[in-house]
């Protein structure tokens, strides 16, 4: 399968107008962004540098579409795109947050500039990792009509997950406890509700709500991911037993809380550590900031095998396991 048109032209422009817009930026000066800041990270030429780094990806690809590559030029060309689609999505990681706020809050000052910047970063972002995709397809020599390497990859919901994939679940279910630990501490201490929340009239019915669904996305979610009967309703359900899950119950939830957790805590917390803006006793830091880190973290690597594991059935492969 060779780049359409999409990919040929359509990418590398998106690429290049993101970079010609920070660039006008670093030279003449940024616009005002919600929160002073377009992202956590330094602004200026960093940008510019990877959208610049984006668009070498793109063009290499429609490059690369109008002749044959073997399996390693494909796999460079996957390798570059990915990492300049990571990075381009890390730098501009405020979006959702950019998103969140525009709908509860309504346009404030430098709203919508935050949302064009972030969403151009993020868009340019996904576009190289969708190509990354592409090309590592071509050069497994994957199927055209599912994505999967027939015969390496996992071909119904009844096979069992690869040892990572667990690593990762039980990863989250730690940090998860980590932060739980906290909780727990600053309960006891009498800090929690602080003073604040209690002279605001904090409703415990909301408390409780909270802090169960918290539980649950932090045991229960990242154990549905990884293991059979987070894909196949288990038997204790009765009439569904055997049924499959609703894939996007399990693995959007998954992914969304995972992101969520790894870029606010993660990114924008490690930053703001290092820079100085957090203070306080080192361990109980580590345990709130790093706890949610690593059950983000987590939620990902689970999520990435959830996501291979309920792929819909090839329709030109016959499989010879029980069916889905």
């Amino acid at each position: 399968m060779k780049a359409d048109a999409w990919t040929r032209l359509a990418a590398p422009v998106w690429q290049i107008a993101y970079v010609l817009v920070h660039a006008w930026w670093a030279i003449g000066g940024a616009p005002p962004f919600l929160e002073g800041r377009e992202s956590y990270f330094p602004g200026g030429w960093v940008p510019v540098a990877l959208g610049v780094l984006a668009t070498v990806g793109c063009l290499a690809v429609a490059a690369g579409s109008r002749r044959e590559f073997d399996d390693s030029g494909h796999y460079l060309l996957a390798g570059l795109n990915a990492v300049a689609g990571a990075a381009l999505c890390v730098y501009s990681f405020m979006f959702p947050v950019v998103v969140v706020s525009l709908l509860f809050e309504g346009p404030g000052p430098g709203t919508v500039n935050s949302l064009l910047a972030t969403g151009g970063g993020a868009v340019g972002g996904v576009i190289c990792l969708l190509i990354a995709l592409a090309e590592r397809r071509l050069a497994a020599h994957s199927c055209a009509a599912c994505g999967r390497v027939h015969g390496r990859s996992p071909e119904s919901r009844m096979d069992p997950a690869p040892g990572w994939a667990f690593a990762g679940a039980y990863l989250a279910v730690g940090g998860f406890a980590a932060r739980l630990s906290m909780w727990l501490h600053e309960t006891i201490a009498g800090r929690w509700p602080s003073p604040a929340s209690r002279a605001n009239g904090i409703s415990w019915t909301a408390m409780v709500v909270f802090i169960l669904l918290m539980t649950l996305a932090g045991t229960l979610l990242p154990l549905a991911l990884a293991h059979r009967w987070g894909r196949l309703w288990p038997a204790w359900v009765g009439p569904l037993r055997g049924r499959a899950v609703p894939r996007w119950l399990v693995l959007g939830t998954g992914l969304f809380i995972g992101a969520s957790l790894t870029a606010y805590f993660g990114i924008a917390g490690g930053i703001a550590w290092i820079r100085g803006d957090l203070r306080g006793p080192l361990v109980p830091l580590l345990l709130e900031v790093g706890g949610y880190t690593l059950w983000g973290v987590g939620l990902l690597v689970a999520a990435a095998s959830y996501l291979a594991l309920t792929r819909p059935p090839c329709p030109t492969h016959r499989t010879t396991g029980p069916a889905q």
